[in-house]
């Protein structure tokens, strides 16, 4: 530490202080040089720094000595020594009104309580830390917090949330050159990819670690049982005991409980593998002991299930028991810990209230994960939209037919990535649990087709034989999810490719049975790759694992997996299974039940582009504002591939648009949201503002890969007047142009066409699915029988609600009234396409488009009979 630089550059400044004042604030930063590596130390020099400054009665340098000393603790595992002194730094803070210092100790009270695993008052510390911090505008301190929130979510299983915090934290820590702190957040790093199966980059961090770390410091033996337990997992059982060896005797040497704990537990599943279960029973006795002793109850919770696991293959089925009791019982009182109410007020030692209100986390922690999702959905989805534009200008070029089987595969390709974006970024969705599942007839060998086509370029490349077998027997045109089931087997058969060498990968569907108008499938993808060890057969699919149950093989690319595929099947009401040698292959099988499709003749959709909308858009003379220029291409060409009179002018950013619509009457502008030196939405502000009357009125389209829905009310309420996601197709571009064109306020005008379509179609034998309410009680029947009474006395009085405020034409009325309803019918699994719910709350804010209310709500009427009918006899 004494090599520190930084350490050197505080002791010269502490060397050439003037004041004591000076002399102690310069201590506090030297102490916390030292504290990561030597807690011991940086105890003594905490001591010194109280002892000092209550001989002056400077209450901050006692404050900051009694944060480090807490700090220290937390670091040695004395966590009640840690609570005492991190309660009397807090009152220090509270009393001196110093926001810097309270934000330190809620920091380390969040550490302190992550350790014991009371991860609910982690997270409540945490983000108070980081809310002051923000306020603050600290940006080192901010992403402190956020490496321990990273840590947190780790815990918790979250490993992507996990990696999203880390790497954000990564590049601000490396800008400051903070060595202390980025030894840190490369040890989170390379637990996360650890966790997550990708252990060549889990190795890269831990050995960065050892690179940065000084040799005598409990970071260096955490970083070398870090190697060693990814050795465990790659197989290399001898490298892995070498580097858990050092990094548990240092540890020892160090008296660290977690770094001896990591080491001993590693050691125990190295030694397990090997088959020595007596050094697997002692390393892992000696890692009880420790976490026990030091009260680490995640640690305890791993440890009692490898111990259950280990007692078991020694034959001893009682201590097996014994210790799988412990494992669940723990994991139950954390689990439910974690996911206790934030809102409640939390009372520290000596009832000191460092709570806050959960509104003011939430949107502390929701404008983080909302500027991480809005530039992911622009970085992914601009490049996407010219690929997928260009794809299509050189399909309309008449290509060869083998030209045609690759632009097909990159259609093909960018669709089902469109699918995956979309689900990633409805985080409502797929954080409730609401992803839906269509039932649309679709041909199943198109499906297959496409898809042996889109991934035959795969096996050329890797010289692989690539089968496709159909079922003769199997009828061609089924109902279902078809989007669903291309990304299952995408992600199947694409893993199959990626741990397949030589030899071949086979995808099957074959007719199990045929009855009643439904009928049973298999799909069979079967490779002759690396193989999966039969250890980690029966996990392959779990969702939640902890320390210790890790893969052994790293699945992906897609970021949803083999537990989302898993889920997906699941919602489908199907089975997924998996049979497996090591070195031999495998064979993924996924079964389904889908209906017959009543029609067996392929039925082509009508053109939504009428001549009536040519003519309407005919002439134009529209603004293109966009700073990308293979986006300016694409959209240029596509419009006037479609309209060949229509006059396009350009600007590469929003100052040039504003520039343009000044000098020129354009009927509509096409502006980009995200450009240089000014972007979508200041220009739209400044047309409508500061333009004159002639002009503020252009009609503007937001054309924008930022598609969240804060994003698209935020373009709304500055003026836009629609906006159309990238990469957009042609049709929607054009209806969306043609409506706005004719002052439709319609947010979303395509999707609200084919939905007043829908209106007019007769019911489904069933309107009710209970697959999201059984999924969302996990089966409970008495919790699905309540939910199903609530809706039974709620819906009808929602029901009357719509229809009284309709009678009255007290629209905001219904408008509340369908919002309420909306989210019930969809726990019933009442589907928009038949309730039509959304559209008549959408409408009911739409003066304009009221006189499509009655014939709506109508419609929703005999709806809720039915589903009330349903309801009440599947639980009487």
């Amino acid at each position: 530490m004494m090599d520190n630089r930084r350490y050197q550059q505080l002791k010269q400044k502490y060397d050439q202080a003037s004041t004591e004042v000076e002399k102690l604030d310069l201590l506090t930063e030297l102490t916390l040089e030292v504290r990561s590596d030597d807690p011991e130390r940086a105890m003594l020099m905490a001591d010194e720094l109280i002892e000092r400054s209550e001989e002056i009665g400077y209450h901050k340098g006692i404050g900051n000595g009694l944060n480090h000393k807490g700090a220290c603790y937390w670091l040695m595992s004395e966590y009640e020594d840690g609570l005492d002194m991190l309660t009397e730094a807090l009152v220090i803070a509270q009393e001196l009104n110093d926001e810097l210092l309270k934000a330190k100790v809620l920091n380390n009270f969040g550490r302190i309580y992550r350790n014991l695993g009371d991860l609910s008052n982690a997270l409540q510390n945490f983000e108070a830390a980081l809310e002051i911090n923000e306020r603050q505008g600290n940006e080192l301190n901010q992403t402190i917090n956020l490496t321990n929130i990273s840590n947190l979510y780790y815990d918790l299983g979250d490993y992507d949330t996990a990696l999203e915090y880390a790497l954000k934290c990564k590049p601000i820590f490396e800008s400051y050159a903070d060595h202390s702190r980025l030894v840190i957040i490369y040890i989170t790093l390379g637990d996360v990819y650890f966790k997550k199966g990708e252990f060549e980059q889990a190795l890269y961090y831990f050995n960065r670690t050892l690179e940065l770390a000084d040799n005598k410091t409990q970071t260096h033996s955490i970083a070398q049982s870090g190697v060693g337990k990814v050795y465990y997992q790659m197989g290399e059982f001898e490298l892995a005991k070498k580097h858990l060896d050092s990094g548990l005797q240092l540890a020892q040497e160090l008296e660290s409980p977690e770094a001896e704990i990591v080491a001993e537990f590693y050691l125990s599943r190295t030694y397990a593998k090997q088959g020595d279960f007596r050094k697997a029973l002692h390393n892992i006795e000696g890692a009880y002991d420790l976490a026990k002793d030091s009260l680490r109850r995640h640690d305890l919770m791993s440890i009692h299930e490898f111990m259950s696991d280990l007692y078991e293959k020694m034959g001893n089925i009682p201590k097996a028991f014994h210790h799988l009791r412990a494992f669940e019982q723990l994991k139950e009182e954390i689990f439910q810990q974690a996911t206790l109410n934030k809102l409640r007020n939390l009372q520290i030692k000596n009832q000191i209230e460092v709570a806050k209100k959960e509104k003011e986390v939430a949107e502390s922690t929701a404008r983080l994960k909302q500027q991480f999702m809005a530039n992911m959905s622009h970085e992914i989805r601009t490049p996407m939209n010219a690929i997928v534009g260009m794809a299509r200008l050189l399909i309309e070029q008449n290509p060869r037919a083998d030209q045609m089987k690759y632009l097909n595969g990159i259609n093909q390709s960018a669709e089902s990535l469109l699918v995956i974006i979309n689900d990633i970024l409805d985080l409502s969705k797929i954080e409730a649990g609401k992803i839906v599942i269509e039932h649309i007839d679709f041909s199943l060998r198109e499906l297959l087709q496409s898809l042996y086509e889109m991934l035959l370029v795969k096996a050329e490349e890797k010289q692989l034989l690539f089968k496709l077998e159909i079922d003769e027997a199997l009828p061609d045109r089924l109902t279902g999810d078809p989007s669903r089931i291309n990304q299952i087997l995408i992600n199947l058969v694409g893993n199959a490719f990626k741990f397949t060498d030589v030899g071949f990968v086979a995808l099957r569907c074959k007719l199990l049975r045929e009855k009643d108008s439904r009928v049973a499938l298999r799909f069979e993808i079967e490779d002759t790759g690396i193989g999966i060890s039969q250890e980690y057969v029966e996990k392959i699919f779990e969702s939640f694992t902890q320390a210790g149950t890790d893969t052994a093989r790293k699945f992906g690319g897609t970021g949803l997996g083999l537990t989302i595929s898993k889920q997906l099947v699941d919602m489908m009401g199907g089975e997924i299974v998996v049979q497996s040698e090591l070195g031999k292959g495998t064979v993924f099988s996924v079964s389904l039940n889908l209906e017959i499709a009543a029609d067996q003749n392929p039925v082509e959709r009508p053109n939504r582009i009428t001549d009536e909308i040519k003519e309407r858009l005919a002439g134009l003379h529209i603004l293109l504002v966009e700073d990308n220029e293979f986006n300016r291409l694409v959209a240029e060409d596509t419009l006037k591939g479609l309209l060949p009179d229509i006059i396009i002018d350009h600007a590469v950013n929003g100052q040039v648009a504003v520039k343009k619509v000044q000098d020129n009457p354009y009927d509509l502008v096409l502006m980009d949201i995200q450009m240089p030196i000014m972007n979508g939405v200041e220009a739209t502000k400044y047309i409508r503002n500061k333009l004159r009357d002639d002009r503020k009125h252009t009609r503007i389209i937001a054309m924008t890969a930022n598609v969240l829905q804060e994003d698209v009310q935020h373009y709304m309420n500055v003026g836009m007047n629609a906006y159309i996601a990238k990469p957009f197709l042609a049709d929607d571009l054009m209806l969306k142009m043609a409506h706005v064109l004719d002052d439709e306020p319609v947010e979303e005008v395509i999707e609200t066409i084919s939905k007043s379509e829908a209106t007019t179609t007769e019911l489904p034998d069933v309107v009710t699915d209970m697959n999201f309410l059984n999924q969302f009680t996990r089966g409970d029947a008495e919790k699905k029988k309540k939910y199903i009474e609530m809706f039974l006395d709620n819906g009808p009085k929602l029901l009357a609600k719509i229809k009284t405020a309709l009678d009255d034409k007290d629209y905001e009325s219904l408008k509340v009234a369908a919002h309420s309803m909306k989210p019930q019918l969809g726990y019933m699994g009442i589907k928009e396409e038949v309730s039509n719910i959304f559209l008549i709350e959408q409408t009911a804010g739409q003066s304009a488009h009221t006189e499509r209310l009655p014939q709506l709500v109508q419609q929703l009427e005999l709806l809720c009979k039915k589903a009330f009918e349903e309801l009440r006899n599947s639980i009487a």
